[in-house]
């Protein structure tokens, strides 16, 4: 069995020496610039980027190693063909919808963690020191805390955080196939749905309990966000809307949202922020339910949607 060296593959790569290379190691968790965006929902959301060269360490270790690193099917976000819209057709036949989302998802997920989860799937091919190594330059280093973790921000951080809760993830599908539940993970949120009443009452404490036993990583539910949903409700899985015929939509209100926010990009009342908003509406419209997005090129005209789209896509590439 070959052994992957970690240190010569990134010194390779880089052109440096192996102290320098060992400094960057070190380095790495303290590398991390972070700023706050606005959530959706209120609120906002702390993301922190590492510099350049430990993002660059991180990619070598994406393309090397982690693509080999064992993803669960029900993992909807994160992989190639993934999308907000596939996570919820899945759900589009079913009368009941269950909603959970685990605290501080990201940062809850410790250098321990990958490392165990390193070592079970790669085993003897990585030596002690280069499980140390690979967990380490894929963390971040919190004032506020003691451990490293996962950040929001991360090129790594995705595929790590999917890999790591393949463990959870194999657990839950197993269980729900049992009880003709569909099950979906889309990073944080969990779904669940069925057409069997009443299923739902057993879902919560079967996820405590499993969570309790889990051997990695450590995750906690966020009370507050846990929701159950029937017909009776809209009812929204990854931001979606799903109708009581099963059809997957944006919904009227956000569909008003963005029409209302061309008609005022159009006319130079949006200011920067704003136009950043539409943009990300628009990428997410377009995702989820392209005929609008086409009917909105209709009515405001093909220049101006491109332009947010252009705009948009040099956004990205920064």
């Amino acid at each position: 069995m070959s052994v992957y060296d970690f240190r010569k593959s990134i010194s390779s790569a880089l052109l440096m020496s192996s102290n320098d290379i060992f400094r960057l190691i070190i380095r790495a968790p303290h590398t991390y610039k972070s700023y706050a965006i606005a959530k959706k929902s209120g609120g906002i959301r702390l993301i922190a980027q590492p510099a350049k060269e430990t993002k660059y360490i991180q990619r070598i270790l994406m393309d090397e190693l982690f693509v080999r690193l064992p993803v669960h099917p029900c993992a909807a976000a994160y992989r190639e063909g993934a999308s907000i819209k596939k996570n919820a057709e899945l759900h589009k036949a079913n009368q009941y919808i269950s909603k959970f989302d685990f605290t501080n998802f990201f940062g809850s997920i410790k250098q321990v963690d990958i490392s165990e989860h390193l070592v079970a799937c790669f085993g003897e091919e990585l030596s002690e020191q280069t499980v140390k190594d690979i967990s380490r330059v894929s963390c971040i280093k919190h004032k506020t805390a003691s451990d490293l973790c996962l950040s929001i921000g991360a090129p790594s951080s995705p595929v790590l955080s999917n890999s790591v809760m393949w463990y959870f993830d194999r657990i839950v599908s197993e269980w729900c196939e049992e009880r003709g539940i569909t099950f979906t993970r889309y990073a944080d949120d969990l779904t669940f749905s069925s057409n069997i009443k009443g299923i739902y009452t057993q879902i919560e404490p079967f996820l405590s309990e499993l969570l309790e036993k889990l051997p990695y990583p450590r995750l906690s539910l966020s009370a507050k966000k846990t929701i159950h949903l029937s017909k009776k409700n809209q009812r929204r899985v990854t931001g979606l809307v799903l109708s009581n015929e099963g059809r997957v939509s944006l919904g009227r209100e956000r569909k008003r949202l963005i029409s209302a926010m061309i008609h005022g990009y159009k006319c130079n009342r949006l200011t920067e922020e704003q136009i950043l908003h539409l943009q990300g509406l628009l990428g997410f419209a377009e995702d989820a339910e392209p005929l609008f997005v086409s009917r909105m090129r209709s009515k405001y005209g093909v220049v101006v949607i491109s332009e947010l789209f252009q705009k948009r896509s040099k956004k990205i590439d920064k």
